[in-house]
């Protein structure tokens, strides 16, 4: 089931450590407006190898904007 479709992805760098945050913001067309995918950036080490991946920390934001230029303003907003 598609629920929604990639428009942009933003990743911002928190200021106090070295993580990292990405937004996707997706289009809903059955609602009509934006919702946004939280993820948060993690490094794992296992057995002397260190890898990283995303995690979601956030798996439905609904965005208010109908306007996608005020949903990227939005979800900056809310990282801040």
């Amino acid at each position: 089931m598609l629920l929604g479709i990639l428009k942009e992805t933003l990743i911002f760098q928190h200021r106090d450590n070295n993580r990292f945050y990405r937004y996707e913001i997706l289009k809903n067309e059955h609602r009509g407006g934006y919702f946004a995918i939280i993820y948060l950036s993690e490094a794992h080490t296992q057995q002397s190898k260190k890898t990283s991946g995303w995690e979601i920390i956030a798996p439905f934001m609904q965005l208010k904007s109908n306007y996608l230029p005020n949903a990227r303003v939005e979800c900056e907003l809310h990282f801040n």
